[in-house]
């Protein structure tokens, strides 16, 4: 009767939850958030919490929902540490970090290429804008030309562009004369006078 009773007992702890990822293959990157999946049966605890252990224990997240089956965990405060020995436990709750309802085999959490490689790019550009008017009998004539004299991207590749744009009115041409245009101009009223 004993031998039954602890055979039952085996066989049902066997099919509780089972953390499957992150396992001694497949472990972490310590770039954004990452996977923790795993299995259950009808009889396990509807929800759980994740906790990330090694050194310290660290709360990934709380109330998780068994039936999902798989779960994205955002780094804690500290960030991802690279290293190994880490291990996943789900835990009853937050308040009871030593009810392990299940762990994961020992993994790694490694560089990612994305976080080890950097990249340089540098970007220039040019803009050029040049208006010409023309007078007419009938009205004046804009006409402007805007456009990237040069631009150089992160792939190193480059390139040009402009547009043209012709506006036709009879209103009166704006007039913006500066200092120097205007000793200029008072120059040229004094010659004509003299």
């Amino acid at each position: 009767m004993r031998t039954a009773a602890v055979l039952i007992a085996c066989a049902t702890s066997a099919l509780a939850y089972s953390v499957t990822v992150p396992n001694a293959s497949e472990g972490w990157t310590n770039s954004g958030s990452q996977t923790v999946s795993w299995t259950m049966v009808d009889t396990d605890r509807a929800n759980f919490t994740i906790v990330l252990t090694n050194q310290a224990n660290q709360t990934l997240a709380s109330l998780v929902d068994g039936s999902l089956g798989t779960q994205q965990v955002n780094p804690p405060a500290g960030g991802w540490i690279v290293g190994g020995t880490y291990r996943v436990n789900l835990v009853q709750d937050a308040q009871d970090l030593n009810s392990i309802l299940a762990q994961s085999s020992e993994f790694n959490i490694t560089e990612s290429s994305s976080s080890s490689s950097s990249a340089t790019a540098s970007s220039t550009s040019t803009t050029r804008i040049t208006t010409a008017a023309s007078t007419t009998r009938t009205g004046t004539t804009l006409t402007a030309t805007t456009g990237t004299v040069s631009g150089v991207t992160a792939s190193g590749a480059s390139g040009s562009a402009s547009s043209t744009a012709t506006t036709t009115s009879n209103a009166a041409l704006p007039v913006s004369i500066g200092s120097s245009g205007l000793v200029g101009l008072l120059a040229l009223l004094g010659a004509m006078l003299f």
